[in-house]
């Protein structure tokens, strides 16, 4: 298998994760969104290709970019728009770029953020910069179990959340300008 596809199951795996022992159910279960008072400004569409990587055509990597999707989605309730989409060279050992997001209405992104992070193999998540599209956003980094580089970040603001991750077999450079090119190119303004 190669080192791409061995990446995916990983994450895949890692974000199939359950509760923690003596995690309240009910505190860990979505905030109910806002009620939307204006249709929503923006949508969330995935290019034919991002930061030059095309889009895969791997089931397992396709997988692992929708994997989250539901949960986004009722993040923001009544979704007016949702993609899940992986990206890579497709090299044995090529990066790999995951996007998840879904657009609609949200009440609460600092919570909202955090509950899209939970899944991810990912430790000491820190604020960054959200850009000039605003809102929470935050980055951390991990490993996944085949020892793989993995930079995972995330975003919500009261209309968007998103999560962009990062896999390379190689030692990954700080990817926060990655993540917000990423966040600027598939979040466009409703027609």
């Amino acid at each position: 298998m190669t080192t791409s596809l061995l990446a995916a199951a990983l994450l895949l795996a890692a974000a199939c994760t359950s509760l923690a022992p003596g995690t309240d159910v009910a505190s860990s279960a979505a905030t109910p969104p806002a009620s939307a008072s204006a249709p929503p400004s923006r949508k969330l569409s995935a290019p034919t290709t991002l930061l030059g990587l095309p889009k895969t055509t791997s089931r397992v990597l396709y997988g692992a970019a929708i994997q989250q999707l539901e949960q986004l989605k009722r993040e923001v309730g009544q979704a007016t728009s949702a993609i899940g989409e992986a990206y890579e060279d497709g090299t044995a050992d090529g990066d790999i770029v995951f996007v998840s997001g879904a657009s609609g209405s949200i009440a609460d992104p600092a919570g909202v953020l955090e509950r899209a992070l939970e899944p991810y193999r990912i430790t000491k998540v820190t604020a960054v910069d959200a850009g000039a599209l605003g809102g929470e956003a935050r980055c951390g980094r991990g490993r996944t179990e085949d020892d793989s580089y993995l930079t995972t970040c995330g975003w919500a603001d009261r209309e968007t959340v998103g999560v962009v991750s990062f896999t390379s077999s190689r030692p990954q450079t700080d990817h926060t300008a990655d993540f917000l090119t990423v966040r600027d190119i598939v979040s466009r303004p409703t027609d």
